[in-house]
């Protein structure tokens, strides 16, 4: 049974600048990290990822939700009847994705270390899984691209997705063709974060056709599918929709109307394991092919993810994984998936494999919720 979760904001230092936009993104990210406890005294941890360059919710506000709403639905309850607790916090209020699938981490990682088992075997997931990391490179001018593209060539990246649409086509048409002279056999990938214009998009046709583009994820805002069907029609780089598509629901209309050829699947914006997994099964249904995506979490997140990926067949080759690898400093994680090169493989242990000091649920700034 459920006896209490605790909830506490916590400072991760990012070890290198991001850009987002045309703005610098330094200093720290605040990350939202739970607690659950059963009445045996197993603990099981989960992570939300609420960066406010991505998110729409702080911090503090997911704290509010998980304590005041979710908790209160989810104590007393069976924990291994996972699929009761995700429809008790649907319940106890809708949306909130993020707050719901750190809990969904918490419980199943609970359930885990109750019995000894990884998180993947109580799925039925491959035991095997592993997946090599992308790096999406956000710089501005070609030289700092061609730069940072070499540094990370250098580490074993193979894989790359250029953010593009917050400068003007010409800036990116130049961007993409010094990422291309920087690694000439590497995957290479294209992000508008749903800042791409038609103008824009008609630019960089040419260059990303010579340059091998593999798709072009995310080109206009979420539900605009209007736009993605004129977009079809002249624009011949495979699609990949990510904002726009959080669960199986949403993925069903621009599945049928043929919109995408790849979908972002991110474990925080679904809502949690079952939900992950049904968007993996609505997926595989439309013949779409599946791409790891991620909010930007810990080795603890990240560890959790790919449990619930572990289930995914087959994938397209890359993930969103290197933030805590390269960007994070999560060095208070103990745990998560193992690196070898530019690659990670399921965490070893029971639950998610990934653990956060126990002392940070005693802080003062900690919520607590207990039956």
């Amino acid at each position: 049974m459920i006896t209490s979760i605790s909830a506490v904001v916590r400072e991760i230092k990012l070890t290198q600048t991001q850009m987002r936009g045309l703005q610098p993104v330094n200093g720290v990210q605040e990350s939202v990290f739970l607690q659950v406890t059963d009445d045996a005294g197993h603990h099981g941890y989960g992570e939300a990822s609420a960066w406010s360059v991505f998110s729409e919710q702080t911090p503090q506000a997911i704290v509010e939700i998980v304590t005041g709403l979710l908790a209160p639905a989810l104590i007393g309850r069976d924990p291994t009847d996972r699929a009761g607790a995700s429809r008790a916090m649907d319940a106890a209020v809708p949306g909130n994705a993020v707050a719901k699938a750190a809990l969904d981490m918490a419980i199943h990682d609970l359930v885990g270390r109750a019995t000894g088992l990884a998180v993947h075997t109580l799925l039925g997931g491959d035991p095997g899984f592993a997946i090599d990391l992308s790096y999406s490179v956000s710089r501005p001018d070609p030289a700092s691209v061609d730069r940072v593209v070499r540094e990370r060539a250098d580490d074993g990246y193979r894989i790359f997705k250029l953010k593009v649409g917050a400068l003007s086509p010409a800036e990116d048409v130049e961007r993409l063709r010094a990422l291309r002279r920087a690694a000439p056999d590497a995957a290479l990938r294209l992000d508008y974060n749903q800042r791409g214009t038609e103008t824009a998009l008609r630019a960089i046709l040419g260059t990303a056709r010579d340059s091998g583009v593999e798709f072009c994820e995310q080109p206009f805002r979420a539900r605009q599918l209007d736009r993605l069907a004129r977009l079809r029609g002249w624009f011949d780089v495979p699609i990949s929709v990510d904002e726009g598509v959080s669960t199986a629901e949403d993925l069903e209309p621009v599945a049928r109307a043929g919109l995408c050829d790849v979908v972002a699947v991110k474990f925080g914006r679904s809502g949690g394991t079952k939900q992950t997994i049904e968007l993996f099964q609505s997926a595989q249904r439309h013949g779409l092919a599946v791409y790891c995506g991620s909010l930007n979490e810990t080795r603890l997140g990240v560890g959790a993810a790919m449990q619930a990926y572990s289930l995914a067949g087959d994938l397209v080759s890359g993930s969103d994984f290197y933030f805590p690898y390269e960007v994070l400093d999560d060095g208070d994680v103990r745990g998560g998936p193992r690196r070898e090169g530019a690659r990670v493989l399921l965490p070893e242990g029971p639950g998610h494999g990934a653990t956060v000091p126990a002392e940070w649920f005693a802080e003062s700034s900690a919520r607590t919720v207990r039956g």
